[in-house]
Formats: structure tokens, C-alpha cells, sequence
């Protein structure tokens, strides 16, 4: 075998891995760079480890109590609303949003942040990516200051669109609000948690649009 064939069934077997961590792995929330640089040595064989991570549910790490309401009324017909965060300015107008539209009718909101899902084996246990989000949240939080409704945040690991999609459902949420496109990469290589939402729900989802798209 020449050079010449070595050398393209070395692309070829790169190519292959790293095809297979994107469509598999980075759609699905695995961001670490690391990834890449696995599926480019393993190559093909790669595909087997891709589709275990892929399987994986999402994974609740943490809920806080950023602000506690009043004591609310024997009958409470008030709202449950889930607000899916990341910092995107989507994210952020889908906080405003949340205030301006559905808050005083809301008795609870939950903050929700979704992390890669495999912070937990970072070589820091994931604190510093646990840290950033806790941040993002408690500064959602603040946004929605003015409102009286009780302020959970919680963190998760795992796929945006599907953990967001679960969490609504066990906490029988009565509306979600995600910010229109995310953070990231574009839609098409990491999917969109909004599409996944519309698409899927059970319940109402409002999609905010960024600041700049409205007339």
C-alpha cells in the first residue's frame, strides 16, 4: 500500500471519529474538547463509547432557593413556570419576558441551567462549571427581584432540549420559556432545546426573541 492510500485511510479513519463525536456526542451536550481529539484516534471505534454517552438521561445536580414568597393561600391557583437559562441574549429577554408577561400570576419560578453532561467527571469534580452556573442563575434571579413568586434555580447536566423538556414534566410545570436559539454552537450541529420544546411539550412554551428582532 503507497503513501497515497496510507495517508487517506488516515483521513478517513480521523474523519470518522470526529464525524461520529459530532452527530453523537456535541448535539447532545458533550462540549469538552476533548472529545474531538478521542474520536480522531479512535476513529471508527469510537462509535460504540459515542452511543453509550448519547443514552445517558440528564442528571439533576443542584437546586437552591434564591428567593422564598409569602406563605402562599390555601387554594393557590398561581402559576408554575420553568425558564430555561444560558446566558444568551434570547436567554435573558426569555427571563424579561417571564416578569413582564406571566409574573403576577406566577406562585413559583424555576430557573433552570443545563451543564455539559460530563462535568462530573471533570478533574475538578465540575465545580468551576457548577460555579459559572450557579452565577448565571443567581444573577436571573436578581432580574426577577420584583416579582413575588418563590425563585428556585437548579442545575443540570445533560442535553439542553430533553433535560429541560423531563424537568417540566416532573415538576408538572404549567408553562416553559426558553429563549428562541441559545448559546453555542449553531442549531444545526447542537440542536435547539426550543424546537425540542415546541415540538414535544405537553404543556405551553413561550419563545422569546432577542431584543434586537423586535420591531
Amino acid at each position: 500500500m503507497g503513501t497515497l492510500s496510507w495517508t487517506l485511510l488516515l483521513l478517513a479513519w480521523v474523519a470518522t471519529g470526529a464525524t461520529a463525536v459530532v452527530l453523537l456526542l456535541h448535539r447532545r451536550g458533550h462540549r469538552e474538547g476533548s472529545w474531538l481529539l478521542i474520536g480522531a484516534v479512535l476513529g471508527p471505534l469510537v462509535v460504540p463509547i459515542a452511543l453509550e454517552r448519547a443514552a445517558r438521561t440528564g442528571r439533576r445536580l443542584e437546586r437552591r432557593v434564591a428567593r422564598a414568597a409569602d406563605p402562599a393561600p390555601a387554594r393557590d391557583d398561581r402559576l408554575c413556570v420553568l425558564v430555561g437559562v444560558d446566558g444568551s441574549p434570547e436567554s435573558e429577554q426569555a427571563v424579561r419576558d417571564a416578569a413582564r408577561l406571566v409574573a403576577p400570576a406566577v406562585g413559583r419560578l424555576l430557573l433552570v441551567t443545563v451543564v455539559d453532561p460530563d462535568v462530573t467527571e471533570a478533574r475538578d469534580g465540575g465545580e468551576e462549571q457548577r460555579r459559572r452556573a450557579r452565577e448565571l442563575l443567581e444573577e436571573s434571579a436578581r432580574a426577577l427581584s420584583a416579582t413575588a413568586a418563590t425563585v428556585e434555580t437548579e442545575v443540570v447536566a445533560g442535553q439542553p432540549g430533553p433535560c429541560l423538556l423531563q424537568l417540566a414534566e416532573d415538576e408538572d410545570v404549567d408553562l416553559v420559556v426558553v429563549g428562541r436559539r441559545g448559546r453555542g454552537l449553531s442549531r444545526t450541529v447542537l440542536g435547539s432545546a426550543a424546537t425540542t420544546l415546541s415540538s414535544r411539550a405537553g404543556r405551553p412554551v413561550l419563545l422569546a426573541a432577542p431584543p434586537g428582532a423586535r420591531p
